[in-house]
């Protein structure tokens, strides 16, 4: 007796929910890799330079609190005496006064960090851009290694495209946010990201 075909629609409909629980699996994956990499990759070393990614800028220049955040880490390192240099690197948003890099300069100079020890990216709207030209700088500057300091949930993505890149680096992470909500919504929106990075690279 031949055995009875199930319906076409009770398959889509069991490989449809076999999809989206393997989707729930990975974002829980990468979820939980954020986390933990936010405390295992947070590990600065002795370097040539410091990349600072850049964060939104207010209307006023003022650094947002998370930008903000960054750039005392970067100075804490710099004072510490871990690099001598520091990138900065971000352009300009259609709502902020003027490229990110360049408000992250004034900054850093405003608290002690020579001019000429700042060396700026305002073209960069994206992490892979961000470190690509970065690396740009580095090269011209004869700098070896690097301190990339970013929030703490964007230092695994930051640091895998640093291997692409092909730069040297060892990461410092700001915290993530002050608060749980905004924290947790950072870390679902890295998952996106790396999800596009992931695809960019197969693609690529």
């Amino acid at each position: 007796m031949q055995a009875k075909k199930r319906p076409f629609h009770k398959k889509l409909r069991f490989y449809l929910l076999l999809l989206l629980a393997a989707g729930i699996l990975f974002e829980m994956f990468l979820l939980s890799s954020i986390v933990v990499n936010a405390q295992r990759l947070n590990a600065p070393e002795p370097a040539d330079a410091i990349i600072v990614l850049g964060a939104q800028v207010y209307r006023s220049g003022a650094p947002s609190p998370a930008l903000k955040r960054r750039l005392d880490l970067a100075l804490s390192l710099y004072e510490k005496g871990l690099a001598g240099a520091i990138i900065t690197t971000g352009a300009q948003g259609s709502n902020e006064p003027m490229p990110e890099a360049h408000a992250m300069k004034n900054y850093l100079v405003a608290n002690g960090v020579p001019e000429d020890a700042v060396f700026c990216d305002p073209h960069s709207y994206n992490t892979m851009e961000n470190i690509t030209n970065a690396k740009a700088i580095m090269d011209a500057q004869g700098f070896l290694s690097a301190v990339v300091v970013t929030s703490d949930y964007h230092l695994w993505r930051t640091l895998s495209i640093c291997k692409d890149v092909g730069v040297i680096a060892t990461g410092a992470g700001s915290k993530n946010a002050e608060t749980m909500r905004v924290a947790i919504r950072n870390c679902v929106q890295e998952t996106v990201s790396w999800v596009k990075y992931i695809v960019t690279k197969v693609i690529g």
